[in-house]
């Protein structure tokens, strides 16, 4: 294995009724690059530059299952918010596999993140539908249209997805169940072609309500986006960023009026404009290479 530099995206889970299964790419990105140490380094950048890592740290534990022993410096810079939906720490591990040089990180990153929608769809790019069988993960990719767009509502309040799964419910009614099983198929063959979104399609009746007690500006940040035109709208996987879909055409308009609906609101949370990642996992060269 030799070391690399490589460049991973971030993603967008769930899309509304597609708990757990679902997620789409987003061109907000982790690079990560290993180098030769005689001890243990870890330089971080952007978002989670803060961060301490330890002997317990997911860095840590990657760098000790990949190489078998810990003598590695790591580099690694990030544009993916922590804890707020956009699949920060699925990226990280495909991060550091990747730089270490394994030959599957998806394999590796699949092994040590509890979601495999994110690591699949930060792996290949564009939209994904995973589970997890017997077997093992079972990673189908979908085609989404290029035309596509979001309008990403980002709030500094972190919500981890530990703490939001425990306000699901235990059991759901049956009818909650068939609504979002029709929904998300439906949607995921919808995603190929902008002009078939309909802001139905996102509707969920599994998880964005529950979650709502520990981010209850949720509603109003989807309403916002749903107020401004976009083709319908979700929490980005457990939240807290809120996540407007619509087109090329309507990407201006759509961010300028939720820009102004967020300042008149008080609230101020960062507004993006983005389009979804095509390409995944990418190894990127190094100086002088051709």
């Amino acid at each position: 294995m030799g070391f690399k530099s490589v460049r991973v995206p971030g993603s967008s889970a769930n899309l509304g009724p597609g708990f757990d299964t679902l997620a789409i790419a987003v061109p907000l990105f982790l690079t990560a690059a290993a180098y030769p140490s005689d001890s243990f380094v870890v330089e971080l950048h952007g978002e989670g530059a803060t961060e301490v890592v330890t002997g317990n740290h997911l860095i840590h534990q990657l760098v000790i299952e990949v190489l078998g022993h810990d003598h590695v410096g790591l580099v690694i810079d990030s544009e993916i918010p922590l804890a707020r939906g956009l699949g920060s720490s699925a990226a990280v591990a495909l991060g550091v596999a990747g730089a270490l040089g394994h030959p599957d990180p998806l394999g590796v990153a699949l092994d040590f993140e509890s979601h495999p929608e994110n690591v699949a769809a930060s792996y290949y790019g564009g939209g994904v539908a995973a589970l997890v069988a017997p077997g093992g993960p079972v990673i189908r990719r979908f085609p989404v249209d290029p035309l596509l767009r979001l309008v990403v509502i980002i709030p500094p309040d972190r919500l981890a997805t530990e703490v939001a799964r425990r306000l699901l419910p235990p059991t759901v009614p049956f009818g909650d169940a068939v609504f979002n099983l029709s929904h998300a198929v439906v949607l995921a063959a919808s995603l190929g072609h902008v002009e078939d979104l309909v802001p139905e399609l996102f509707e969920d009746r599994l998880h964005q309500e529950a979650r709502t007690a520990a981010f209850p500006a949720a509603k109003r940040l989807l309403d916002m986006l749903l107020e401004a035109g976009c083709l319908g709208a979700s929490w980005s996987g457990a939240g807290t960023i809120c996540v407007g879909f619509t087109d090329v055409d309507g990407v201006e308009r759509v961010h300028q009026h939720v820009d102004r609906a967020m300042r008149a609101s008080g609230l101020g949370y960062e507004v993006r404009s983005l389009a979804v990642d095509l390409e995944g996992l990418t190894t990127l060269k190094e100086p002088g290479e051709s």
